[in-house]
């Protein structure tokens, strides 16, 4: 009998975790995305990195320390995922050995082609653009409402260390990231200066 409950209530958290997980993961998901894009350069590979992150998150669940942030914790994962892959795909590491490389015909050593994973000098001037004029924008906003930003979105800081810092509720803190934000993408469309 006491095996059949200790099952029960093992499925039952097992159940509670699985929601949590994906509660968890839907309210993250836009920012993840973001930071997915943003390591690959490219929509496709991003997908694919956001699914290799959550499965990992998945699997690895109960190492989650309840009340840290999820996002930071997830964004840890993704980086590592990233890393992992950049570090399989390397030409370099394929080689099965030094001598591998070198011709037999010749002697001499071949050269692999490493491709540069940085930005072009066009993509670096673009994300330079964006940058100015996004601070731009931001320097317009209410001070109250772009300093809660700037600590959430750039600082990563949780509602309640906002709180704290600006002395006031989380509730507050959450109305004024939302009004920050929506005053925010009207200033952009109104510019038309970021796409």
């Amino acid at each position: 009998m006491f095996v059949v409950e200790s099952t029960v209530q093992n499925l039952d958290r097992e159940e509670r975790d699985l929601q949590k997980f994906h509660d968890m993961m839907a309210d993250t998901r836009r920012r993840a995305y973001t930071m997915a894009l943003q390591l690959t350069r490219n929509p496709s590979d991003a997908e694919d990195l956001m699914q290799d992150t959550y499965v990992k998150a998945w699997r690895g669940f109960d190492s989650y320390i309840p009340g840290r942030p999820f996002l930071n914790w997830l964004l840890r994962i993704m980086q590592r995922a990233y890393l992992d892959s950049r570090r399989r795909d390397n030409p370099i590491r394929k080689a099965e050995s030094l001598n591998s490389m070198i011709s037999p015909s010749d002697g001499e050593v071949q050269e692999l082609p490493i491709s540069d994973g940085g930005p072009t000098p066009d993509e670096e001037i673009l994300h330079q653009e964006f940058r100015n004029n996004l601070h731009a924008a931001l320097n317009e906003l209410p001070e109250v409402y772009r300093d809660a930003i700037m600590m959430c979105d750039l600082e990563e800081m949780s509602y309640s260390e906002i709180a704290d810092m600006q002395n006031t509720t989380i509730g507050t803190v959450r109305s004024r990231i939302h009004r920050g934000r929506r005053l925010l993408r009207d200033i952009i469309q109104k510019k038309g200066t970021l796409a």
